[in-house]
């Protein structure tokens, strides 16, 4: 019985340490990705909303979706 519980939860570290490390990488990826078009688009002359600009318009998204 002790067998199937330390394998069951084995189990399931193996796929919480699998899970955030795929969330870990597809975060960086996103963030490294980010920067490089919003570095292309600057060098490009494109003007680049701030933060503060970004920010709000991804909260009045939220609102219109929730």
């Amino acid at each position: 019985m002790q067998i199937r519980i330390r394998r069951y939860a084995r189990s399931l570290s193996t796929f919480l340490t699998n899970l955030f490390t795929a969330v870990l990488k597809a975060a960086v990826t996103s963030l490294v990705l980010g920067v490089v078009v919003v570095s292309i688009m600057h060098y490009m002359g494109v003007p680049v909303p701030s933060a503060g600009d970004l920010l709000r318009g991804v909260s009045r998204l939220a609102n219109v979706l929730s």
